[in-house]
């Protein structure tokens, strides 16, 4: 089928006019774009201060000698410190033995001396007769 018709490509719409409601919607949306068009360039600047700062940090970080050296250090440094820990020790061994505490109990009717036990309760006899149970 064989379309007859021209189509004209220069035509446009005739603009319409803005009433101030949809004015207001316009502003109030590039607004937020700005908004948030400000917020994003200040979180790359935060981003870039972040960067310097861990660039500078690492600029700072000691290499793996150092650490090397510095873990032995401490480990010569512990080493030694043990050694006064065991002579400070040795030194204070007493050359006597030290007095024991006599402490008197005085719970019974004569006084001991020690700690306190509680006494042994005497063994009540078994009974000599003996019954077996027979079930019927």
């Amino acid at each position: 089928m064989k379309l007859n018709h021209k189509i004209n490509h220069g035509w446009q719409r005739p603009p319409e006019p803005i009433n101030a409601l949809y004015q207001r919607e316009i502003d109030r949306s590039v607004s937020k774009a700005e908004t948030k068009w400000r917020q994003a360039q200040k979180a790359v600047q935060r981003a870039e201060k972040a960067a310097a700062r861990a660039e500078l940090r690492a600029a700072r970080r000691p290499s793996p000698e150092t650490i090397a050296a510095r873990d032995e250090a401490r480990r010569l440094v512990l080493q030694r410190l043990d050694e006064l820990r065991q002579i400070e020790e040795l030194m204070r061994t007493p050359t006597h033995t030290p007095t024991v505490a006599v402490h008197r109990t005085g719970r019974q009717d004569r006084l001991e001396v020690g700690e306190y036990r509680k006494p042994r309760k005497k063994k009540t006899p078994k009974n000599p007769v003996k019954t077996t149970r027979r079930n019927p």
